[in-house]
């Protein structure tokens, strides 16, 4: 495994599926062919359905696979529709100008989403390690670490410390995949 799947792997974990954390910005993708969704992220997990192709997700959460593909969590945009796992190469993320992160840490990691830019300050929300959110403002003190303010689907939106985000760049996913 290349260095970088391994870096990778310590920054992209599971975090959507629990209901004790605020859920994470959502990022609109479309499937690229029939698609089963998955209990969880693996070949071997039972089939929840079978998506069409093209239809419409949002991508919740990230995580690497132990069978070495990229697998999101999503939500699909169909009514009733359950959410569940695809495999990553099975989608293609539509474009946008927001500019979008990744909560980081090992597998289940829970971070503190807080009401400024401080360590001092009061904790909004918690999020977990695989978390997407979008970006909206940052803040740096000489010397000190950059916070982002990051937003949640209902409108929340709190600091994180840079250390903990992985920014992407703007218009990309992780590394800007081809598919």
């Amino acid at each position: 495994m290349s260095l970088i799947k391994k870096l990778t792997v310590g920054f992209l974990t599971v975090g959507a599926l629990m209901n004790t954390v605020l859920p994470a910005m959502a990022r609109p993708a479309t499937l690229t062919t029939d698609s089963n969704l998955r209990t969880s992220a693996s070949l071997t997990a039972s089939v929840e359905e079978v998506l069409p192709l093209g239809s419409n997700v949002e991508v919740l959460n990230i995580t690497y696979g132990d069978d070495g593909d990229y697998w999101y969590y999503v939500q699909p945009t169909v009514e009733g529709t359950a959410n569940g796992w695809i495999r990553g190469d099975l989608v293609k993320f539509q474009a946008s100008k927001k500019r979008y992160a990744t909560i980081v840490g090992e597998r289940g990691y829970k971070i503190n989403v807080r009401s400024s830019h401080s360590l001092n300050s009061k904790v909004l929300h918690t999020a977990l390690s695989g978390d997407l959110v979008t970006v909206e403002d940052s803040y740096q003190n000489a010397g000190e670490y950059r916070w982002y303010r990051v937003k949640f689907p209902n409108n929340a939106s709190g600091w994180v410390r840079e250390d903990l985000l992985s920014i992407w760049p703007q218009g990309c996913i992780i590394t800007c995949p081809a598919h």
